[in-house]
């Protein structure tokens, strides 16, 4: 065999496999579903919440600070730009000082192109009381009555500065069914197509005290949501909360 007859069958077992693998992939089918990460960032009037600190200030003129702040959100459903709907399942408690509880994985996602996201600020009735339960509704978590049946649904502690400038605690509860809040977003089109996405969600906890009805810890700076002054405060900040969260973009 001649020297270029061997270099050219060389050639030939090299390009081969390649062709051949190329191939391969156009023709590897893309799966039927995807994986979304849902992050939520805990702001206070646009910029990340800080911990600990005295220097924020709502509508009403209160310069307060947050030392804890722990809420729910659940049920995550998906909706389709033709109105179907994946719904998720899930009970996430989203911890402040903690940012890897501000994750949400839902998998399993169908393909296709979802515009809009909705869920619950809150627990829904069928867990709400029932209280022995574990991950983030194990009552270890602290976001559980023990002298009243039920979840936690937003916890806010901290302290704040009174009209006599005076430091006073702050502890608003917000819980019972009367409180859970349905939250509805639209979105930038979020494609699913056998990939993974992630969709960047915020809350504002100025929005919530502020937009639309103005929330003075003056007035009161302990809700437990159970006793009757509780009652308007709980129909403001449902109120609040659907103005609360925001949709920010898809990676």
């Amino acid at each position: 065999m001649k020297i270029s007859e061997i270099f050219f069958l060389l050639l030939a077992l090299i390009i081969i496999p390649i062709v051949s693998g190329c191939k391969n992939d156009e023709n590897t089918p893309v799966g039927d579903k995807g994986t979304v990460t849902f992050n939520i960032a805990n702001e206070v009037g646009g910029s990340p919440l800080q911990m600990g600190s005295l220097n924020y200030t709502n509508a009403a003129g209160n310069n307060y600070q947050v030392d804890l702040l722990k809420y729910y959100v659940s049920n995550f459903t998906l909706i389709k730009d033709d109105n179907t709907e994946y719904t998720i399942g899930n009970h996430d408690l989203i911890d402040a000082a903690d940012p890897a509880s501000a994750n949400i994985i839902a998998k399993d996602v169908p393909n296709g192109t979802y515009t809009k996201l909705r869920f619950i600020l809150g627990i829904d009735s069928v867990y709400n009381h029932t209280g022995d339960q574990a991950g983030d509704l194990d009552p270890i978590n602290g976001m559980i009555w023990s002298w009243n049946t039920g979840y936690i649904f937003f916890k806010h502690e901290g302290v704040y500065k009174d009209s006599l400038q005076q430091t006073k605690g702050l502890l608003y509860h917000y819980g019972t069914d009367k409180a859970r809040t349905t939250i509805e977003l639209t979105m930038q089109p979020l494609i699913i197509s056998g990939n993974s996405k992630k969709v960047n969600l915020a809350f504002d906890l100025n929005s919530l005290y502020n937009t639309p009805n103005q929330l003075d810890f003056n007035v009161n700076n302990v809700h437990q949501s159970t006793s009757p002054g509780d009652v308007i405060w709980i129909q403001k900040l449902r109120t609040n909360f659907s103005q609360a969260f925001s949709f920010k973009s898809v990676e």
